[in-house]
């Protein structure tokens, strides 16, 4: 059997919430009622039938008109031949910004464009490349760790400590690991309180009226921010004194724009590493997790990733280790394919432009759902199986690009993909060489959807020495 060739893989369905039957037009305002404390606890349990099914639909939650895309041709001309057309969804920036003020995932206009461009060379291969021995490092420790202490994790959990240990290190090469247990806690409660949206948020009340289901999270947010801007002032004091420092992100953020324009401020700075702390260390340790669930229930495609972990050699720089584990990589993205990391992708029309066939006037939010798009009845087979054949070898070349979005797309696809992949592959490639994972609960973990998807029960599952 070759490293690429599809496998024969146990008929395995993750429970995901029904969709809901697709309401009359003439019900929109009553609908949006109804379900407005759904959306608020789950928005994966909002979404209807058509949408699973049609390429294009269109409704409204309350007065805000929308175009539900899921067509990939369609997708790719409104989010990339139509960028300058669009920005980011107002619900979306009401909820984000508060707390990412103007890091790359929020900020706009000018101001992103610039961003973009100056952030770019600290995500360019060499410097990513260059992380992969401390991924690998942290990786291989924390394998360790849990091989010492076998028994029942709460893997979700585990994978957060796991991938916010690996971009400590390649953040602040550790800097702040003495309070590594805090900000763990930190993020996780400001993630908790500010990443979802707020009945205001919906029905576009003032920003200056209070959100008070946020409350909770500001103090954790503010702390963070505090770490945050210590350790980057500390680090920019060294670098004017010439002293010697870690070529980390860090470094490399407060050194970012010096040729030919103003470098990154402070501000910038802190922002942007709020940003990859809770955009990065979400993505990963969510999508890590849902792959070892998966694979705990997949007998088949477990042993055949424990096999290919075991041939690996890890002599080799562990940025090439992808090229030895094709199977892996191809269970991680099967993984993504079901629960993407970035389930929801708005945007809103700045200006009337023609999509395809369809008139779209100005302020009309389109919003695309890689979680619909991954399951959707047109574009896969038996979209609600887990089966990582679907990324190996002429399969894989056969998905079309914009039917697969687990990083977004256009001008604002995610800048840290290499990274996320590099990271998860090494990660994958550790644990599944020393330990083996087993679902314990009885219950199966419900989805859930905040700024990523994530398991109810914090995914219990044994942990064992292999």
């Amino acid at each position: 059997m070759s490293a690429v060739e599809a496998a024969p893989t146990f008929a395995f369905e993750p429970i995901a919430p029904t969709p809901r039957p697709t309401p009359p037009p003439n019900f929109i305002f009553l609908r949006s009622l109804q379900v407005l404390p759904t959306l608020i606890r789950n928005p994966l349990e909002t979404f209807s039938e058509d949408a699973f099914t049609n390429p294009v639909a269109f409704t409204q939650v309350f007065n805000q008109p929308m175009m539900l895309l899921h067509d990939p041709a369609l997708i790719r001309a409104a989010f990339v031949d139509h960028a300058d057309q669009i920005k980011p969804d107002r619900v979306r920036q009401t909820v984000l910004k508060p707390a990412l003020r103007d890091g790359l995932l929020t900020a706009e206009g000018p101001l992103w464009k610039r961003s973009r461009r100056t952030l770019a060379p600290v995500f360019a291969p060499r410097h990513v490349d260059g992380f992969a021995k401390s991924m690998a490092v942290n990786a291989r420790a924390f394998a360790a760790e849990l091989a010492a202490a076998p028994g029942e994790h709460k893997v979700s959990e585990a994978m957060s400590a796991l991938a916010y240990r690996v971009l400590s290190a390649t953040l602040f090469s550790g800097d702040i690991d003495q309070d590594a247990g805090q900000v763990l806690a930190d993020v996780s409660h400001f993630l908790e309180h500010l990443s979802h949206p707020d009945p205001f948020d919906l029905l576009a009340a003032p920003d200056w009226m209070p959100r008070l289901t946020k409350l909770r999270g500001h103090r954790a947010l503010k702390r963070l921010r505090q770490t945050v801007r210590t350790t980057a002032t500390r680090r920019r004091a060294r670098l004017e004194a010439g002293s010697d420092v870690p070529q980390d992100f860090l470094t490399l953020l407060l050194q970012a724009g010096e040729q030919g324009e103003a470098p990154l401020t402070m501000d910038e700075v802190e922002d942007n590493i709020i940003t990859f702390i809770a955009a990065g260390h979400e993505t990963t340790a969510r999508a890590l997790a849902w792959t070892l669930y998966l694979l705990s229930q997949d007998p088949t495609a477990r042993e055949r990733c424990e096999r290919e972990a075991d041939n690996v050699d890890t002599t080799a720089p562990p940025q090439d280790w992808a090229e030895q584990a094709p199977w892996i990589t191809a269970c991680f993205e099967e993984s993504m394919r079901l629960f993407p990391p970035a389930p929801l992708i708005a945007r809103e029309t700045t200006q009337a432009f023609k999509l395809g066939e369809y008139d779209l006037p100005k302020g009309l939010t389109i919003m695309t759902s890689p979680y619909i798009l991954h399951r959707h009845e047109t574009l896969w087979d038996n979209p609600a199986r887990f089966d990582p054949s679907r990324f190996c070898g002429e399969a894989r070349s056969a998905i079309d690009r914009f039917a697969y979005l687990p990083f977004g797309m256009g001008p604002r696809v995610c800048i840290g993909q290499r990274f996320a992949m590099q990271e998860a592959v090494v990660i994958l490639v550790e644990l599944l060489r020393k330990l083996r994972f087993t679902y314990t609960d009885t219950k199966k973990p419900w989805p859930i959807m905040r700024i990523t998807i994530q398991p109810d029960n914090g995914m219990p599952m044994g942990v064992t020495p292999r």
